[in-house]
């Protein structure tokens, strides 16, 4: 009898966790660091001094990273630039969530922009620390303008800081 208890203890305790647990996938988002702009600072001057690839296509995305982020995101369905994708509440539910805007690469910093849609579309400017193909740091941001290169986002963020507006609201979603 008493083995049968503690089995069904086990199960009662452990079940939670396995079913609303986040996967494990070798990176948590710090929603608290990225509300306060924390570790803003260090992708700036990542933007600032490394040398960055421009890419035109998803594709650029390293499997590992995409496959963190469908991990974090439950699905980063991403199209590529002039692709279809769902931009608004009336778009097909088969298209991708996001529609690229620009990509690029360094040997450890990952840039993105990506419009999503529903009542109204939105930018969103992501950027992602990586080493070994793995996620290490993340930051992420509404992007109010057009961005063609790093230096672009750059003054982005400059502008924002000059004007006290913020990057976020309450919740950062990617």
């Amino acid at each position: 009898m008493t083995k049968i208890i503690k089995h069904i203890t086990f199960v009662f305790l452990i079940f939670p966790a396995i079913a609303v647990g986040q996967k494990s996938n070798g990176f948590t988002i710090d929603t608290a660091k990225i509300l306060a702009n924390k570790n803003l600072e260090s992708f700036v001057q990542s933007l600032e001094t490394d040398s960055f690839q421009n890419f035109g296509n998803k594709g650029a995305i390293p499997k590992p990273i995409k496959e963190q982020l469908n991990n974090l995101t439950n699905g980063f369905s991403i199209a590529n630039p002039e692709k279809p994708w769902r931009c608004c509440c009336t778009s097909p539910r088969h298209l991708p969530k996001r529609q690229l805007s620009f990509l690029a690469k360094s040997k450890d910093v990952l840039v993105l922009t990506y419009k999503t849609g529903g009542f109204a579309v939105s930018t969103h400017l992501l950027l992602i620390r990586f080493d070994n193909d793995k996620i290490i740091d993340l930051w992420s941001g509404y992007c109010g303008t057009d961005i063609k290169n790093v230096s672009d986002i750059v003054s982005y963020i400059d502008e924002v800081r000059k004007t006290n507006h913020v990057f976020n609201t309450n919740i950062v979603r990617l």
